[in-house]
């Protein structure tokens, strides 16, 4: 059974294909996307038998996908703040796992509940309000919580720097994949212009036989002196 790896919940979906590579190779292969219906982290796995790798199956059927802001892995202490009505603040200190602009992915000693209204301050940015989209609980490794902010995180702050390589690293992926597609194109075509190259070559050993025969006659009809040369 596949699972989610992050979450390691079994409630999975199947997700939309992206891009050549995926639609291509990769579904070729038998490794085709899903998506976490916990945590909405979206993976890779291998699916032998996944009606997706036949033609005339598409994704029509499928739900349609929010593209969700790019996400960089991080290990930065939090300090979350739980705000309960009617009951006093509870202070909380975590891990981050991972962080976006719109949220966050935490790890507490605790579980808080859905919908818990929350203040999260990661180290190098400005506290936060926001709230618990989902949660789901690791046992001795704690519990991991999806934060989505009410105000996204200043994409120009000390805590969005690594932002910056995520973006630059997709532009890089994508324009490998671009040169490597050009180069098979060059590749392809090139070998068709050699193919047609060799099929316009005229030689009668090849493509007239009874010329061979003619032309062996005809040195036998000329004088020994005009003969060329063995």
């Amino acid at each position: 059974m596949k699972t989610c790896p992050v979450c390691l919940a079994s409630a999975l979906q199947l997700s939309h294909r992206r891009g050549v590579l995926e639609r291509g190779p990769l579904t070729w292969v038998g490794i085709l996307p899903f998506r976490c219906g916990l945590c909405q982290t979206r993976f890779l796995a291998f699916a032998l038998s996944d009606p997706r790798r036949k033609r005339h199956v598409g994704e029509k059927g499928l739900p349609a996908e929010r593209r969700r802001a790019p996400r960089w892995i991080t290990h930065t202490p939090a300090v979350v703040t739980v705000q309960t009505p009617g009951e006093p603040d509870m202070v909380l200190k975590g891990t981050a796992v991972n962080t976006s602009l719109e949220g966050t992915r935490l790890r507490l000693s605790a579980l808080l509940p859905e919908g818990t209204q929350v203040t999260v301050a990661l180290e190098g940015a400005e506290p936060r309000r926001g709230s618990v989209r989902w949660s789901h609980s690791h046992a001795e490794a704690g519990s991991l919580h999806g934060i989505r902010f009410e105000v996204p995180l200043d994409r120009s702050g000390v805590h969005s720097r690594p932002l910056l390589w995520v973006i630059l690293r997709r532009l890089l992926r994508r324009g490998l994949i671009a040169l490597i597609g050009l180069a098979v194109i060059a590749i392809a075509a090139y070998a068709f212009l050699w193919l047609s190259k060799s099929l316009e070559t005229y030689d009668p050993k090849y493509y007239e036989p009874k010329d061979l025969d003619r032309e062996r006659f005809e040195l036998q009809r000329r004088p020994e002196g005009s003969r060329p040369a063995q």
